[in-house]
Formats: C-alpha cells, structure tokens, sequence
C-alpha cells in the first residue's frame, strides 16, 4: 500500500475535530490556574476582613470620656478603673475601689460640653466645658483630657486644668 504524501510547502492534514495551527492545553492547566486565582482572592479576602475588623473595632475616644462621667457621677469603680489608666490612677491616688468611693463621694450630676476634638497618633485631646454646683452657685471650668488609646482600647490618661486665654490645641 503506497501512502500519498502531501506536496511540500503544504499544510498537514489536522485531525478530525481539532482546531488547525492551536495545540489545546491539558486539563491540568486549567485546574492549576484555578487554584492559584482562588488562592489570590482568598489572601485578598481575608485581608479585606482582617481591616474591616480593625476599623470596625477601633473603639471611640469620646465615650470613653463619656464613661468616666458616667462612673464619676455613679461611683462605678469597675467603669471607673475600666475607662482610665494606671498612670492616671496613680496620679490622681484614686487607686482602689474604697478610696475612689471615699474621695468621691456622692457627686452630683456635672454636666460638660465638648468644645473642641484634636486627633494625634495614638492621642484624641477633648477640651471640656464643666459645668456644676457648688454652695448654690454654679461653677464653670475648662479642662483638657487626654484619652490614650492602648492595646486597642481608649483610656483616660490626663486631665489639665486650663486657664483662661490657655494655648489652643493646633
């Protein structure tokens, strides 16, 4: 049997069903490029939820001021030492649970208004109109608080007494 050969210069004969001049790539290829762009988007992901955690979960200086009120005013220690720091507790000697309600006392309602809000790295500075009464008379005192934001958490780190025409906070 004799075979014809295709004159030279001409294209091979393709096989039936295939597409002429393209190889087709094997299946594991396919499956290997699936596998790698699912594995980037699971980084991308789990990268996305990892931020989302962190600015979800950031916390808010301000309530914290608003706890400290708040524990003042009910002389909730647990609040109290929840929402201050150490060093704060140690310089105001407001140590423990029986001194904080010794030297506090029954406070009455102080009201204050946040007249102003400075955000540094790792600081939010509130200066604070305080409002309360004493001997019949109402007293007004500005304050600067300093609210510290450590492992994650916003806590009272100092209170400054401001006089009047104090530096502005810039």
């Amino acid at each position: 049997m004799v075979h014809v050969q295709p004159a030279p210069g001409s294209p091979y004969p393709s096989a039936p069903g295939s597409t002429p001049g393209r190889a087709k790539r094997p299946v594991w290829h396919w499956i290997l490029l699936g596998a790698v762009a699912l594995l980037g988007l699971l980084v991308v992901g789990t990268l996305g939820v990892i931020i989302a955690v962190q600015l979800l979960t950031r916390g808010n200086p301000q309530s914290t001021l608003e706890d400290f009120y708040t524990s003042l005013e009910t002389a909730d220690c647990e609040l109290f030492m929840d929402s201050t720091t150490e060093e704060y507790r140690a310089a105001t000697g407001l140590t423990s649970c029986t001194i904080l309600e010794d030297e506090l006392g029954p406070i009455s309602a102080v009201d204050y208004e946040v007249n102003e809000r400075i955000n540094r790295q790792g600081y939010a500075i509130f200066e604070v109109t305080e409002t309360y009464t004493v001997e019949g008379q109402e007293v007004d005192v500005d304050l600067r608080y300093y609210v510290r934001r450590i492992d994650g958490q916003w806590d009272l780190d100092g209170i400054e007494l401001l006089e009047h025409g104090a530096e502005p906070i810039t």
